[in-house]
């Protein structure tokens, strides 16, 4: 029986020299648990506040349009609050009502450029140049080919310049010696070839 009073007393040590050691490593789990439940939960309330709430694409767009639709609105009350402040001149009274308008407001000087059939073609509208194609020029250096016109127009009671420039650059197999102007209709067409 002393035996047995001995390991009993000796599984009581042991149990009294490892109780400390359980208790620390309860407590060390407990404040790890902790720890990790207080960083799940501040990053989850981190995530939906720092994050931008999900908007369907669709929606969005519908919202960027009719705030860009709202801010167009200001801007054009705006506008006209501006002008109707300003003092404007009243406009004579006209007794002719079947005016028509001045040939130089009606047409403006159209340039079109394309590549065809191997040459790079300028074309220019002579109309506002009173279908004059000595009133339409050109100057080259190096790859830019400059187009220009100048031209007083006369109507009736008005009296206008119209004058373009233009730059183009030219390809670089552009054949600059052979560049040829031809007069089509009511078109001026500057013609050149480009090399194989």
């Amino acid at each position: 029986m002393e035996e047995n009073n001995y390991t009993n007393e000796n599984k009581h040590e042991q149990c009294a020299k490892n109780a400390w050691k359980m208790c620390l490593c309860a407590l060390l789990g407990g404040f790890l648990g902790g720890l990790l439940a207080f960083y799940m939960v501040f990053d989850q309330i981190a995530e939906r506040r720092f994050r931008p709430p999900h908007i369907p694409p669709m929606k969005l767009e519908k919202k960027m349009l009719h705030d860009m639709d709202k801010m167009y609105k200001q801007d054009m009350d705006a506008f006209d609050k501006a002008f109707k402040r300003m003092d404007m001149p009243k406009m004579p009274k006209i007794k002719d009502r079947n005016l028509a308008m001045p040939l130089f407001m009606m047409d403006s000087v159209k340039v079109e450029s394309e590549i065809d059939d191997n040459n790079f073609v300028v074309e220019v509208g002579l109309k506002p140049f009173q279908n004059d194609e000595n009133k339409v020029n050109y100057n080259v250096k190096g790859r830019k080919l400059t187009v220009f016109g100048q031209s007083e127009v006369k109507d009736k009671n008005y009296e206008n310049d119209i004058s373009f420039s233009q730059d183009f650059i030219l390809p670089e197999n552009a054949d600059i010696a052979n560049i040829s102007k031809v007069e089509d209709g009511h078109e001026l067409k500057i013609i050149v070839p480009l090399k194989s």
